[in-house]
């Protein structure tokens, strides 16, 4: 068909452009955020947050980036990229995620066109401003960057308080012997009979007479 007025041409990019829509969301796949993620404007944690998708929210898959690390979704009148290890789909063996079963679920590898993606659905946003610094980042990974690797912190032991070593109790006292005063020494701190200090016994010598008398003696 040979187009030749202007309202023909207009007609006919219309038509096409309601077959594209219609064939894109003939592939839609309804898919449940199974925790609370970020809606990004580009396939990549680098790319502004859209809104914060709560869980159990549901949302409309229309196809991942190469690899089915990120996919093209919508909920309501916001577009963006979500990470597909968050995207859950109920299939007839049982719910499944994206990120690994994308091709069984018939979702088609869809590219991120950032020009006309962002001038499509961000022109209103407020980091739209810094549409330059996001554009040369996805000229540099035009095709994204897998999502960091999610992994819970490891389980630590729980703080036991330090053991208290406490001394043994003493021995209770013999039955019918109540214990000295001050200790196991008698008052004075000498046993009886031991005189006053520095005393030493008389010592004998002999006499002329072959007799021995004490050297105390007279």
């Amino acid at each position: 068909m040979r187009l030749t007025t202007p309202r023909q041409i207009v007609t006919f990019c219309l038509l096409n452009l309601f077959l594209a829509g219609s064939a894109v969301a003939a592939v839609a796949v309804s898919a449940t955020v199974t925790t609370g993620v970020h809606l990004r404007a580009g396939p990549a944690i680098v790319y502004p947050s859209v809104v914060i998708l709560q869980p159990s929210t549901t949302v409309q898959v229309f196809g991942c980036e190469q690899d089915y690390n990120w996919c093209d979704v919508q909920i309501g009148a916001s577009r963006g990229w979500v990470d597909a290890a968050f995207l859950q789909v109920y299939s007839p063996s049982g719910p499944v995620l994206v990120a690994s079963s994308a091709p069984m679920l018939g979702l088609p590898i869809v590219p991120f066109s950032f020009n006309s993606y962002w001038s499509t659905y961000y022109v209103a946003q407020p980091w739209y401003g810094r549409r330059a610094y996001y554009f040369t980042y996805w000229n540099r990974y035009p095709h994204g960057v897998p999502p960091p690797i999610y992994r819970p912190p490891p389980l630590r032991p729980p703080v036991r308080p330090p053991t208290i070593v406490r001394p043994p109790p003493r021995p209770p006292a013999a039955p019918g012997r109540p214990p000295p005063p001050g200790g196991s020494r008698p008052p004075g701190g000498r046993p009886p009979g031991s005189g006053s200090p520095g005393s030493r016994p008389p010592s004998a010598r002999p006499t002329g007479d072959g007799k021995t008398t004490s050297a105390g003696a007279p």
